[in-house]
Parts: structure tokens; C-alpha cells; sequence
């Protein structure tokens, strides 16, 4: 089996993407949760003014929920540039082959068994495989020449990646 998809990002799109995946909104939960029981657990204490501790935490949060997903955006510009990057993926019966192409990196192939994904996640019209904590492969939906190769390319990644 040789299945083609081409996909094309932006680093808007990597973004957007990224901020929507089950593993950024859990971390990002769990971030809120306990920045607000420390804040909670500092007005309690009486060390501060009620106002100071509710100016802070909310100076923390905004940190949290307006600079953070901007450092992401320019990670991913500096990553592939202002253009788009161009990713041709061919999904045989043991890996996936990738050729991809960008501002920042002209030319680059690599060449992923199957077992090596530590994950797999869909998020809105795409397929997330995780090859690490912090490196993953994006690949639109839309991208297949038929509606027959993605989900024959679905079924196969579902029973060869491993879950979380």
C-alpha cells in the first residue's frame, strides 16, 4: 500500500492547531487550577490586600492564556518561516515517509516506522502523531486524493500508532 497526502501549513494553522490538542488544554487546565489556589491560598493567608492578590492572579492568568499562545506563534515562524511549509507524506504498509519544505529548511525527508509515534490525537481536520513530548507531525484531512485513502490511511494509523 502507498497512499500520497499533501499537506500545507502556516504557522498560524501549526498554532491554532496546537492550542486545540487534548495535551495543551489538559496542561493549561491544570495551570489555571493551581495558579488559582495559590492565589486563593495567599488572600487567605492575609499577607496582602485582597485587590493585590486578585491583580496578580489575574496578571499571571493573562500571562498564561494571552502570552504563552503568542511565544508559540513565533516558535512556529521561526520554525517555517512567513510562508507555508509544504509536507508530502507517503503512508506505506510498515512507516510513513515525509518530504518537507520550507523558508527555513528547503529540502528535509525523514522516514517514521509506525512504532515510533508515541501518539496520536484528532484535532479539528487533522491527524496529530507525536513522535516525542515535543516534536509532532501535522497531516490535513484534506490533503488525500480520496475519501477511500483517508480512511484507509485512518484505520491504519489507528491500528498501528500507539495510544497515550
Amino acid at each position: 500500500m502507498e497512499i500520497k497526502n499533501e499537506t500545507r501549513l502556516t504557522y498560524e494553522i501549526l498554532t491554532d492547531v496546537t492550542l486545540s490538542t487534548k495535551k495543551f488544554i489538559i496542561v493549561s487546565r491544570i495551570i489555571d487550577f493551581f495558579t488559582v489556589l495559590f492565589f486563593i491560598a495567599l488572600g487567605n493567608s492575609g499577607f496582602l490586600d485582597w485587590w493585590v492578590v486578585l491583580l496578580l492572579g489575574v496578571v499571571v492568568l493573562g500571562y498564561f492564556r494571552v502570552i504563552s499562545p503568542k511565544k508559540l506563534k513565533k516558535v512556529f515562524k521561526a520554525y517555517i518561516g512567513e510562508g507555508e511549509a509544504r509536507y508530502s507524506f507517503l503512508f506505506k504498509d510498515d512507516e510513513l515517509e515525509n518530504h518537507e519544505s520550507n523558508e527555513v529548511t528547503p529540502e528535509a525527508h525523514a522516514n517514521y516506522p509506525y512504532t515510533s509515534f508515541t501518539g496520536l490525537e484528532f484535532v479539528k481536520n487533522y491527524v496529530i502523531l507525536y513522535i516525542s513530548k515535543y516534536q509532532l507531525l501535522m497531516i490535513d484531512l484534506n490533503g488525500f486524493d480520496s475519501e477511500e485513502d483517508k480512511n484507509a490511511v485512518i484505520a491504519l494509523l489507528k491500528s498501528k500508532v500507539k495510544k497515550d
